[in-house]
């Protein structure tokens, strides 16, 4: 393919050597379009970011190439555009504008998009992939329901195409490439799934996310939270003996990379938890494919009986928790299995959900958690790239619709679980901590990559994944006492060190967990 300049008179039809083509619309935006000859390789690849490299997670979830490489470059308006009125293309929840790409798959298959930009990289899945129609009958134009493949439609803000030549966030050599860098994926589609999201059978699309996404980055199991021995899994919890620290992962994580910041031998937080704790451990469990309830039961049916316990918990973590002592269902089995809890301490706690899980929203989540896991500085939270990937997939067969991501939304009237949580049940937990923060995304080291507009969407103060004011709100039942109350940040005010990710390697913060521990 040519250099091709589009933008201007829209849309444009890009052709590639082998005869396959793409269609631009980007009203307002002109763009220099070249194709390269190989990707360029990730900088941050050579530190193996979170628990895999994003090459590692694009084969362990079977995509191809598809189309060529191509480098995109925002241009100057050419004179005399510049000062008329143009309209652009937009998205729900952003004010930045967006360019349209319309590529049509072979028939059989699903697309991707992947755009890197320095060392961020983003995905984007086809916005017309599975979307409902009128009479809540699934539409499945461009999966399997015609003979011949349909064109996906893929929406890219500008921002993520703006050349950050000479700028890292992650601290790494940036890209010598002028522009962003922008990726087809092919992939086939999976049958099963097809034919699932017709029929409105969610729990098999769920079985076969556990089988095929998360079994793959990770096992169900109880890990001892020993770094000198590589955390070993615990096969029989009946011989524990002794006070218990039991610590709870977020999102598209695990035990090891949630708390890795004192995961390290000789730490000196993890030296000092050994003098207080028999035991420390954490239940390595699946985010996508399981609930925070089903996480919650899984967990408490696999403790011993009448255990003395503490908690550290991180974002979704804190569901995960508030449902094991505040769920109904489970509070017969949480009062034979935990004897007592003395202190539970919510770190960045998803305690009300978070904006990001709301539909329109969840291609931003996972984008957010992209970047993260693509730069070792912003602490990781253990993003786990394999689980990340393999999710977009599914999303790009239509399924939007996951139990397990419906169950972070923060509005009670759709999240049956949350509305449960937040009704008057009493839990035998001593002593709640709280921390949590407003994070200012303008100041940093993403602020010159990110069009995720987070404020918008959150219409409040956040950490960039849960808001400031949700992780400090429990039900009638667990009032939170000022004084146990760790706010970096406040409702009005934002700072720009502490993000919803590397709260464990503030010094602060590792006082605070020896004050209460």
């Amino acid at each position: 393919m040519a250099s091709i300049t589009t933008g201007v008179i829209a849309p444009q039809t890009l052709r590639f050597d082998d005869g396959s083509a793409i269609t631009v619309n980007a009203p307002g935006v002109p763009l220099l379009f070249e194709t390269v000859e190989a990707p360029p390789s990730l900088s941050a690849e050579a530190f193996t970011p979170g628990e895999g490299v994003w090459d590692d997670a694009i084969t362990a979830n079977e995509l191809a190439p598809a189309f060529q490489t191509m480098q995109v470059t925002p241009m100057a308006a050419p004179l005399g555009i510049a000062g008329a009125p143009v309209a652009t293309l937009s998205a729900p929840g952003s004010d930045d504008a967006h360019v349209e790409l319309e590529a049509t798959p072979e028939p059989g298959e699903g697309l991707l998009l992947m755009v890197r930009n320095g060392d961020v990289v983003q995905w984007f899945v086809p916005v017309n992939a599975g979307a409902a129609a009128p009479g809540n009958t699934p539409d499945v134009v461009g999966l399997a329901a015609e003979p011949a493949a349909a064109p996906l439609r893929f929406h890219v803000p500008q921002s993520a195409l703006t050349s950050m030549v000479g700028v890292s966030p992650a601290g790494f050599s940036a890209s010598s490439f002028a522009g962003a860098v922008m990726r087809f994926f092919r992939f086939k589609l999976v049958t099963d799934i097809v034919q699932d999201l017709i029929d409105g059978a969610v729990e098999r699309i769920i079985a076969w996310i556990a089988r095929e996404v998360e079994a793959k980055a990770k096992t169900e199991a109880f890990r001892l939270f020993d770094p000198e021995h590589n955390f070993p899994v615990l096969g029989d919890l009946s011989a524990l003996q002794g006070k218990t620290l039991l610590l709870t992962h977020g999102i598209f994580s695990s035990t090891t990379g949630a708390f890795a910041a004192f995961g390290t031998p000789g730490h000196p937080l993890l030296t000092y938890l050994r003098t207080k704790y028999a035991n420390i451990i954490g239940w390595d469990h699946y985010t996508v494919s399981k609930t925070p309830l089903e996480n919650a039961n899984d967990i408490l049916t696999r403790l011993p009986d009448n255990l003395d316990v503490d908690m550290i918990c991180h974002s979704r973590g804190g569901l995960v928790t508030r449902a094991m002592f505040e769920d109904n269902s489970l509070h017969a089995l949480a009062k034979q299995k935990i004897q007592s809890v003395g202190t539970a301490i919510f770190v960045a706690g998803a305690n009300q959900g978070s904006q990001l899980a709301r539909f329109e929203n969840v291609n931003r989540l996972l984008n957010i958690y992209s970047a993260i896991g693509s730069i070792p500085l912003l602490g990781q939270a253990g993003v786990v790239l394999r689980v990340i990937v393999g999710l977009l997939r599914v999303l790009a067969h239509g399924a939007v619709k996951l139990p397990s991501i419906l169950a972070l939304n923060p509005d009670p009237a759709v999240n049956t679980f949350l509305a449960g949580l937040n009704g008057p049940t009493m839990t035998n937990i001593r002593q709640l901590v709280v921390l949590h923060a407003n994070y200012d995304a303008t100041q940093g080291l993403l602020k010159e990559y990110l069009d995720w507009n987070v404020n918008q969407i959150f219409g409040t103060a956040n950490d960039m994944v849960v808001p400031f004011t949700g992780a400090e709100v429990f039900d009638q039942w667990l009032p939170v006492a000022n004084v146990n109350n760790y706010r970096f940040g406040s409702s009005s005010t934002a700072q720009s060190v502490v993000m919803h990710t590397n709260f464990f390697y503030q010094a602060d913060v590792q006082t605070i967990i020896k004050k209460y521990t």
